[in-house]
């Protein structure tokens, strides 16, 4: 072989190489990201997925106290967190128990809705934790698994005040920071993961329509604020929950401080009386209503909706209740049935099930927890409100959305 032939074959291998390390040069962490065929499947997928203009975001963190019992199961820390101080924490901070939730509601997420792709950002405290986030898609079908894009931003608090991860709980405080930990998204959707869709959770994405050019964020009532004592300061007509938050993230970033967590943190008002950022937050907002939109409990229903005290919700008999909220352990603890035997089903039901089949299974668990005539829980006289958590399920079963999501997509 002559010497300008082999440094040919030289030059092109150099360039294979060349190309296949450009090819592994720091991919973002997404995973199942879908195949984009062309430009017009990916203008309808932008106009049927509204994550993808503005994300939806989670936060993760995983935490092991120091006290902690690895052999006390999750169960055995449920029954016993009412009465047993040490239990509670197990409860509260359980990996497991996160775990599981999460699960559930992606699970939920994807069974509901129509949205072809579900952009997913998990601010968590280590890539660690994302990676187990990640996973918990493993055993969803391929197509439904598909649908999910989750991406990894880390948690932001500011460096003169990096202690505030110890208050109330470790991660607490991140869905404070929003503005500040996605400075390139304009808007997003905040949910905790212990909630469950009952229905299409795009539909979320309305309540930017309902904002107007002054506010940043819209919230759901947290009827506890005006019933527990000590009373604690709040905003609305009877608190303001943050398990749901509908945030404008560019009029954020015009407040104090460049955002939201931060306008909190130069108010002042963090101080050792108030449990956590909720509580701060609905103090700063006591006196500036112009900052905030409430929205309905159809959005953010927690057992605290059903108190006597909680304001009505007409659209969550009309429309069925959206986000079923498990706030304080509540689809753990024996705090109220209805919480209890909607997550258990939702828990356990396989995204390849036909919306009928889990619909009557529901109903065989509400019709037993009727028969046992509870009546001492806040939920028990509300006979509205099982037909509001059940309306999802059948609307699922009498729309095309069977064909689109249990044929197309099992």
């Amino acid at each position: 072989m002559n010497i300008k032939l082999r440094y040919s074959f030289l030059l092109i291998g150099l360039l294979v190489i060349i190309v296949m390390q450009m090819a592994y040069v720091h991919k973002p962490s997404v995973i199942s990201e879908p195949n984009i065929p062309n430009k017009t499947i990916f203008a309808r997928w932008n106009t049927r997925s509204p994550s993808l203009k503005a994300p939806l975001v989670i936060v993760a963190c995983e935490s092991k106290p120091a006290h902690e019992d690895p052999y006390i199961s999750i169960d055995d820390a449920a029954d016993a967190a009412d009465s047993d101080p040490q239990a509670a924490i197990r409860l509260i901070t359980s990996w497991e128990r996160q775990r599981e939730q999460m699960t559930t509601m992606l699970k939920t997420l994807l069974y509901f809705s129509e949205a072809p792709v579900w952009r997913i950002i998990v601010l968590t405290d280590s890539l660690a934790t994302f990676d187990k986030v990640r996973n918990l898609s493993r055993l969803f079908p391929k197509k439904q698994r598909d649908r999910l894009r989750l991406e990894h931003r880390d948690q932001w608090y500011p460096k003169h005040q990096s202690d505030i991860t110890a208050n109330w709980r470790p991660c607490v405080w991140a869905k404070q920071f929003l503005a500040e930990a996605l400075p390139d998204e304009d808007a997003a959707v905040y949910v905790d993961t212990d909630l469950v869709f009952l229905g299409p959770a795009e539909e979320i994405w309305d309540l930017f329509e309902l904002m107007d050019a002054q506010q940043v964020v819209a919230l759901s009532p947290e009827p506890k604020y005006s019933v527990e004592i000590p009373r604690r300061k709040y905003a609305g007509r009877t608190g303001l929950n943050t398990g749901v938050m509908v945030a404008n993230l560019t009029r954020q970033r015009s407040l104090l401080g460049g955002g939201l967590g931060t306008a909190l943190l130069n108010s002042g008002l963090l101080n050792h009386s108030y449990r956590h950022d909720q509580d701060v937050l609905n103090h700063f907002l006591m006196d500036k209503p112009h900052l905030f939109t409430e929205v309905s409990a159809r959005w953010n229903f927690m057992v605290s909706s059903c108190h006597r005290i909680a304001p009505p919700c007409p659209d969550c008999q009309l429309s069925g209740v959206l986000i079923l909220h498990g706030a304080d352990v509540s689809f753990y603890r024996l705090v109220e049935g209805l919480f209890l035997v909607t997550y258990g089903v939702l828990s356990q039901f396989s995204l390849n099930e036909p919306p009928i089949k889990v619909l009557r299974r529901f109903r065989v668990k509400l019709d037993q927890l009727k028969s046992m005539e509870v009546t001492g829980t806040p939920c028990a006289n509300l006979t509205a409100l099982v037909p509001s958590l059940t309306l999802g399920l059948v609307r699922l079963t009498t729309s095309d959305t069977y064909n689109r999501t249990f044929v197309s997509l099992a």
